[in-house]
């Protein structure tokens, strides 16, 4: 973890729920600034969004929504629904990564310089601040917990227990690939029915085992699980498991060719693991915010809205997760659309960024507008990256709407003498007034 400056420690803000709290000696609670909504307890609803349905996208209970994460409540076991997440409202899950560390698709071998071009200077950038409905998918499918699951003569075991942990991606049972929760519920009892067909003359003591092979912070692991037979006839191993993402955040920037950057940190995997999300696959949709909640001492906002999963509703393609940032590209439509809206702005070094005036552009309102701030502090060398200034809003009208910073708008871009100079990235739990911000060049 990179080391917080001045006397403050807060709640990150950009597009997700679950909670990432830090505290060291004389500093204060703060959070990111995410928003999310948890896609995988809604069951066959990923399959009609991508025909085009929306879906309310808000954040859990807690105090910070630090990573586009879901609580874990459809598990694997299927038993004891929020065991596996405890609702979504965990704490020190959206810890920051080391700065080198960066998860990306795996479908091709994205370098650090991805991130904007092929290390090539950027000069300057579009400042956006568009909300946008983001999606990931796992690389595997992702373990959030283990828990007991009763057995069909009612004993309870933990089948899994020592065997996974959060944080593991598991992506194969007996050398079949799964890379969903349904095609390894599948799996499983596939091969312990086969089991069973081939053995039900033989003593019920004499039980199968399925070998899993999954990723434990980029090692390749495997492990031995005898599954249970609940009392509905399926086998279950006890695992709570996701394998998808969603959540709403602020895309920052843009070039002129299209790619772009937004958060101002990465997306965790929603465990406890504080680990970035392995993802498989993501995309940026279109969304409409319907609900803004004030933030109070103690309370961070928020913000909610309908996601539009549809084809009609893609807006870009993500191919870089990273402490820094989420990456990638807009669809050809969109970037004419916002070159056309948008102002280009001079991108500014870490010398030219100093205390005093500066703006953020935001659309919470409903529609993209500039926000006064304060620039109280600037740590050039700051070991935390994602906290490299400190600023206070000083615009009625955002306080008076929002009451200041909230969750959801990690990533809006800030303007200061007319160049971008970072993006919003925390608001301090005991005054959502104040907050922390990335500088540009650490995204770029």
């Amino acid at each position: 973890m990179r080391k917080f400056f001045g006397k403050f420690v807060s709640v990150t803000l950009a597009a997700a729920v679950i909670a990432m709290f830090a505290l060291s000696s004389d500093d204060k609670w703060c959070s990111r600034v995410d928003k999310a909504f948890d896609e995988s307890v809604l069951g066959s609803f990923l399959n009609e969004s991508k025909a085009g349905y929306g879906r309310y996208a808000t954040g859990l209970p807690g105090q910070a929504a630090s990573v586009l994460a879901d609580s874990g409540e459809n598990g694997e076991n299927g038993e004891n629904g929020g065991n596996g997440g405890n609702g979504g409202t965990e704490q020190d899950i959206g810890q920051t990564a080391d700065t080198a560390s960066t998860h990306r698709a795996t479908d091709r071998d994205y370098k650090e310089t991805d991130k904007i071009s092929d290390g090539i200077s950027v000069e300057g950038v579009y400042a956006c601040g568009r909300l946008t409905g983001i999606y990931e998918q796992t690389e595997g499918v992702l373990v959030v917990n283990t828990t007991e699951v009763t057995d069909e003569d009612g004993k309870k075991v933990n089948p899994a227990d020592k065997k996974v942990q959060c944080g593991d991606y598991i992506l194969s049972v007996n050398g079949r690939t799964v890379a969903d929760k349904e095609e390894l519920s599948e799996a499983v009892n596939d091969i312990m029915k086969e089991y069973d067909e081939k053995h039900e003359d033989e003593s019920n003591e004499d039980k199968s085992t399925v070998n899993i092979k999954f990723l434990r912070g980029g090692e390749k692991m495997s492990a031995d699980i005898t599954p249970v037979r609940m009392d509905d006839g399926r086998y279950y191993m006890g695992i709570w498991v996701k394998d998808d993402l969603a959540g709403i955040g602020t895309i920052t920037y843009y070039t002129k060719d299209g790619r772009f950057g937004a958060l101002g940190h990465g997306i965790g995997d929603g465990t406890q693991s504080g680990n970035l999300l392995y993802a498989n696959s993501g995309d940026l949709y279109s969304m409409k915010l319907t609900k803004i909640k004030k933030g109070k001492a103690g309370a961070p906002g928020e913000i909610g809205g309908v996601v539009y999963f549809g084809k009609k509703s893609h807006i870009g393609t993500l191919d870089c997760n990273s402490n820094l940032g989420i990456y990638g590209q807009l669809d050809s439509d969109e970037l004419s659309e916002y070159a056309a809206e948008d102002t280009y702005y001079p991108v500014a070094g870490k010398d030219e960024i100093h205390t005093g005036s500066a703006q953020m552009i935001s659309e919470i309102s409903g529609k993209l507008e500039k926000y006064n701030l304060e620039i109280t502090n600037i740590d050039k060398k700051a070991t935390d990256t994602n906290k490299g200034m400190e600023l206070k809003v000083t615009d009625d009208r955002l306080i008076e709407l929002s009451g200041g910073i909230v969750q959801g708008t990690s990533g809006s871009p800030i303007i200061q003498d007319g160049k971008i100079i970072g993006a919003v990235t925390h608001v301090f739990v005991d005054d959502p007034t104040g907050g922390y911000g990335i500088c540009i060049d650490e995204m770029l």
